[in-house]
């Protein structure tokens, strides 16, 4: 995918930067259709939905702007590597252009990190071609965790590191977002993904060096909202963030 990265931001921008999603436990082939029309409508830049639905989703899209992404492992993490490997090679049979894999979070924690290298490894291998990110489930992390899974990521080949599936109780912090942008620098891309639900979390999320966030679909639509409410572009330099916030 292509990044953005200005002082002046468009409605057009932010909604590229926007990865919608349907992944609730009762999603629904209707719930897809709904996602596929809020991207026509707004071209966001991915879209992401259960893999039950990514055939139907593959030809929703096509002649659409918006990109079809895979969940991987999502949400747990915890599936062999053999079966993430498998999952990866199902998928790249429908020519994604993103792939977003779930990290072992449970390994990282113990300190099994030849584990989880390997892990994202035989992903990365599988997937060629394409841009993986790594999710690290943030808000389960401590900062050295954190940044130890950032390194274990770029180490592993990943594009970006994603900060959660938006499946643990507590969001994403413009705290874990800094922790992530400070260790990657520019060896990796940033996706935020859980708790993204307003257009001043999103832009100070960005001013931080997020490039990508994974929204729900009705916030999606709210933020987008949002941005009409305060005109047709928004200048990034005027974003203040307070360091209580971090």
């Amino acid at each position: 995918m292509k990044e953005i990265r200005k002082d002046i931001l468009t409605k057009k921008d932010i909604a590229y930067m926007m990865d919608p999603s349907v992944l609730k436990l009762d999603t629904t082939i209707e719930d897809v259709r709904a996602m596929v029309e809020l991207c026509k409508k707004y071209d966001c830049g991915t879209c992401f939905c259960w893999p039950c639905y990514y055939p139907e989703l593959v030809e929703l899209l096509k002649g659409t702007n918006t990109a079809f992404g895979t969940s991987l492992g999502f949400p747990s993490g915890q599936e062999a590597t053999a079966t993430k490997v498998q999952m990866a090679e199902y998928f790249m049979t429908m020519n994604p252009v993103e792939n977003d894999m779930v990290m072992n979070v449970g390994w990282l924690k113990s300190g099994k990190y030849d584990l989880v290298l390997q892990d994202i490894k035989a992903v990365r291998e599988a997937v060629k071609g394409t841009s993986m990110k790594v999710i690290i489930e943030a808000m389960l992390l401590t900062d050295d965790e954190i940044r130890k899974a950032c390194e274990l990521c770029i180490e592993g080949g990943a594009d970006y590191v994603k900060t959660g599936t938006g499946f643990s109780a507590n969001p994403t912090t413009l705290h874990h977002v800094k922790v992530i942008t400070d260790t990657v620098g520019d060896r990796a891309k940033v996706k935020v993904a859980g708790g993204v639900r307003s257009l001043d979390t999103l832009l100070k999320m960005y001013k931080l060096g997020a490039s990508r966030f994974g929204i729900g679909c009705a916030s999606a639509e709210k933020i987008l909202k949002e941005v009409d409410e305060l005109g047709e572009s928004i200048d990034i330099n005027k974003i203040t963030i307070d360091e209580s916030e971090l």
